[in-house]
């Protein structure tokens, strides 16, 4: 088997709303894969003021394989993502987060489906970290899609940023939108790139484990924001199809994203218990945990039906750098999109 050239691309973005030591254990997670990460042709870490010189200078010569991009404060969460892929030489390019750990045969995984040149976008499986009882309750409740026992390559119609590869040629030609008044822009990418009749792949193989957000503050905005997405994005998909002349019909609805995420909440339910029987002595926690998911989820979608700026309008700053939202009227192309930063 072939792997294409690859560039691999970590934004530091949810640094914001995170640790340090987290982008720590990405890299360490990065250096330890069974493909040796060296063999990537660009490793780049953009940053647009969330790490300290002092820790990323260490972090550079901690792992030598890395390059820094700098670009300016309030470049946000997909426009660090593409300015990374826009300098990349690599064919595939693979996004990761720094509050993710990738493990072992992560890598691997994700290029093998590569050397079949019709494949052109590959989603992995990321989890909730539900080590802890806190952690389980947000797995339970978070939107990223149950694992399931099949390790076979499937077709999706999602991804998730944090964990995802496209052909470069591919971003080139669609590249991930910014300034949209949503938190993230994944759903829109999709829809496009349906639009475009590529096909999304799952590889449940590659898979990385995320932090459960950090502390109630965190987990408030983020389900909230979860809720809000749910209205707003179809709605934005559905005003993007009828200004180029394409039926809505093909899109999916709020409706449809609320029941699949009911389903999958239940299957990751059973699927936990199911494989750790004990874990249903901390249910005390688990239940209130996925409760207020719930209840701020709502919230959100309410939010987003009676008043779609409000909840935007008040984001708190660092909700804000770690996403591209734009509550208003589109913003002018951002420095992301007009300079290609700094690299060090």
């Amino acid at each position: 088997m072939t792997l294409p050239s690859f560039s691999v691309v970590l934004e530091t973005a949810n640094l914001s709303m995170a640790e340090l030591d987290g982008v720590r254990e990405t890299l360490e997670s990065l250096s330890a894969q069974s493909l040796p990460i060296e063999n990537a042709a660009d490793v780049f870490l953009v940053d647009s003021g969330d790490v300290p010189e002092h820790v990323l200078q260490h972090m550079l010569s901690t792992y030598g394989w890395v390059r820094a991009m700098r670009l300016p404060r309030g470049t946000g969460y997909e426009e660090l993502k593409m300015a990374g892929a826009n300098a990349a030489t690599g064919e595939v390019v693979v996004f990761v987060d720094g509050d993710c750990f990738y493990e072992r045969g992560w890598l691997e995984a994700m290029l093998a489906p590569f050397s079949d040149r019709s494949v052109l976008v590959v989603g992995g499986a990321t989890a909730i970290d539900s080590r802890t009882a806190y952690g389980l309750g947000v797995a339970i409740a978070f939107s990223f899609a149950a694992r399931g026992s099949s390790p076979a390559l499937h077709t999706t119609n999602r991804y998730h940023m944090n964990n995802v590869a496209f052909r470069r040629s591919v971003l080139q030609s669609i590249p991930i939108p910014s300034r949209r008044p949503c938190y993230r822009m994944t759903g829109l990418h999709v829809a496009a790139l349906e639009a475009a009749g590529h096909t999304i792949w799952r590889q449940p193989a590659a898979r990385a484990r995320h932090a459960p957000p950090n502390g109630f503050f965190h987990f408030m905005w983020r389900f909230l924001l979860f809720g809000h997405d749910g209205v707003a994005v179809p709605r934005l998909i559905a005003a993007e199809a009828r200004s180029l002349g394409r039926s809505r019909h093909q899109h999916r609805t709020t409706l449809q994203l609320f029941k699949r995420w009911t389903v999958q909440s239940t299957v990751k339910l059973i699927e936990h218990f199911r494989l750790q029987p004990s874990r249903v002595l901390s249910l005390p926690i688990v239940a209130p945990v996925i409760v207020g998911a719930i209840i701020f989820q709502a919230a959100g979608a309410v939010a987003a039906l009676l008043a779609p700026k409000r909840l935007l309008e008040a984001m708190p700053d660092d909700l804000l750098r770690a996403s591209t939202c734009q509550p208003g009227p589109e913003l002018s192309p951002s420095a992301a999109q007009r300079e290609p930063g700094k690299t060090l």
